[in-house]
């Protein structure tokens, strides 16, 4: 698989994933008011109750739209209505397919950042995907130096200051995304493996400690999920093919 791809319009049937294949989407955050509804119908119980949570109705919004968009995809692979899909949860919070409905053995991660979300899906492979927004940091040094290995952190603090932002992101993208993919969000130390960030450079899980065989079973891509957005997916394996799609609401 190559950095960055293209984002198509899916075809509207046939539409399958091979287990060599990987699907990354884009979901556009800002809906009519027509689409929110039709995806919030789609919600269970538990999830209506997190969307009247949020005390921001446009955070509220861009819930339900990446909410409802993972339904909308993921029943499109199980051939599934959106409402009968049903989750459940790994013991770091990741989601999954109930076990009763993944017969293809699904995998996928979401992640959201302002107005996007991308998600990853796979068939029997571990994945991870994650979006920011590229923005200047005040504490940007602090924070590599606290989270980032030390390698990561002396590359980036040695930037100049015009290609921190960009840096900064790159590096912790890729950093998310492989920590998603393994399941274990945060619990899992940044310090403890090493991934290229500086502009240029191809996206690469370097090393992994302390088992440095690990980083060998790996594929770490950089996504570009539109401007002034970096993004990064992080799946186990190599040699699969990557498609990106552009989600739209039907």
């Amino acid at each position: 698989m190559k950095d960055s791809c293209s984002w198509q319009i899916p075809p509207e049937s046939n539409f399958e994933l091979s287990s060599h294949e990987v699907h990354v989407w884009r979901i556009a955050l800002e809906q009519d008011e027509g689409v929110f509804e039709k995806l919030f119908a789609s919600f269970s119980h538990d999830e209506r109750q997190r969307a009247e949570q949020f005390k921001f109705e446009k955070l509220k919004k861009r819930y339900i739209v990446a909410r409802g968009a993972l339904r909308d995809i993921l029943s499109r692979y199980a051939d599934l209505a959106a409402e009968a899909i049903a989750f459940e949860y790994e013991a770091h919070g990741k989601p999954k397919l109930a076990e009763a409905m993944n017969q293809n053995q699904l995998c996928f991660n979401l992640s959201h950042a302002e107005n996007l979300a991308l998600l990853a899906v796979s068939r029997g492979h571990l994945i991870g995907v994650d979006v920011e927004f590229v923005r200047a940091l005040d504490d940007a040094e602090k924070i590599a130096q606290r989270f980032f290995s030390p390698l990561e952190s002396s590359i980036f603090c040695a930037l100049p200051e015009e290609q921190k932002p960009a840096a900064f992101f790159n590096c912790w993208t890729r950093k998310e995304a492989f920590i998603k993919a393994l399941g274990e969000g945060l619990s899992h130390p940044l310090h403890r493996f090493d991934v290229s960030f500086i502009d240029g450079e191809p996206a690469a899980l370097l090393s992994t400690r302390p088992d440095p065989q690990e980083a060998s079973k790996w594929t770490l891509l950089a996504l570009a999920p539109g401007q002034n957005y970096v993004g990064a997916l992080a799946v186990e394996g190599g040699s699969l093919e990557l498609a990106c799609w552009q989600w739209e609401a039907s």
